[in-house]
């Protein structure tokens, strides 16, 4: 691994609209579901708090986010809150990269609505679920959660190629997960035991002091 990365801390966005009511997923596309306070969220206001307590370097830090709306203002109000006036001087990138999961035709679904409108693939994602193989189950028109890592594990290769030093990265439950799994090299079964991280929820990896094995923390939720 390239050594001059010596922290990264995964922040999930904070409360969305759609954490509230998932069914708004029928009438809104998934990249624009905003937050549910865009601007003065309390928990990702602690988010920032516990950043700030980190006392990193701004020339050495790069903060990604994912292209999705409610990532892009989570990291607007965390960054403004963890660097104050200093927040400016963030080097910031955007990904696509480190969006949600794609549930294709099934996103903002009921399990009863989609019982009713694909028995098929409703029946294939029940015996998934009944031999731990939901990992590999795909979406229809859609993504599998084996598909997030393998573009968590491309998304890796850009940090990698990065001269900064910590990087922040806002993004998603699932992408978090899959984030963890592709950069501990972590088992399918760490992945579907692993529950998804709290809404604006602080994890920091870093290497153990003289070490070159890799931990990882939460500092706000879990």
């Amino acid at each position: 691994m390239d050594s001059t990365i010596e922290r990264i801390v995964l922040v999930r966005h904070a409360k969305s609209v759609a954490n509230l009511d998932p069914a708004i997923g029928k009438h809104t596309p998934d990249h624009m579901v905003p937050l549910v306070d865009p601007h003065t969220d309390e928990e990702a206001h602690k988010a920032g708090d516990a950043i700030a307590h980190l006392a990193l370097d701004p020339v050495s830090v790069c903060s990604w986010t994912s292209s999705f709306l409610r990532c892009r203002q989570t990291e607007g109000i965390v960054l403004s809150r963890a660097f104050g006036e200093h927040d400016a001087t963030i080097y910031r990138r955007e990904s696509f990269l480190l969006r949600e999961q794609d549930f294709g035709d099934w996103d903002g679904l009921s399990d009863d609505e989609i019982q009713a409108t694909n028995a098929y693939h409703w029946e294939k994602r029940r015996r998934a679920l009944d031999t731990l193989g939901i990992f590999y189950f795909r979406y229809p028109n859609g993504e599998s959660r084996a598909d997030v890592v393998e573009r968590m594990s491309i998304f890796i290769g850009k940090i990698h190629r990065s001269r900064f030093r910590t990087h922040l990265i806002f993004l998603h439950g699932v992408t978090q997960r899959a984030f963890r799994m592709a950069w501990m090299n972590r088992s399918v079964e760490w992945f579907e035991g692993e529950k998804n991280p709290d809404n604006a929820s602080v994890l920091v990896i870093e290497r153990d002091s003289g070490s070159t094995r890799w931990t990882d923390r939460y500092i706000v939720g879990g």
